[in-house]
């Protein structure tokens, strides 16, 4: 279901109140409402927490910081240095996305 398809259909359920419970911390972790929370788990959507969504991008604007200031001199550092500055570029970009999953 798109963001954009009008929610014209209600299900309902019947669940535990201890489960009920679960549900809406879970919902308030990831700050959305329950109904939310319950439609992206049944249709395989992520569903991330606020800490994990505000780490992610605090680790993206890392990555994003170090490649400004990236050293335009070709003589800073030696070839194995430079592998070095890109991988940890990368691998900040690859923990990201994973985190906003």
């Amino acid at each position: 279901m798109t963001r954009k398809q009008s929610k014209t259909e209600f299900v309902g359920i019947r669940m535990s109140l201890v489960d009920s419970e679960a549900l809406r911390a879970e919902a308030g972790q990831c700050g959305m409402t329950m109904s939310e929370l319950v439609r992206r788990r049944i249709t395989g959507q992520a569903v991330t927490s606020r800490t994990d969504q505000e780490t992610a991008g605090s680790i993206d604007r890392l990555g994003r910081m170090l490649k400004f200031l990236y050293p335009k001199d070709k003589g800073w550092a030696t070839p194995e240095d430079r592998k070095r500055w890109w991988s940890t570029v990368t691998e900040l970009e690859r923990t990201a996305k994973a985190l906003y999953r």
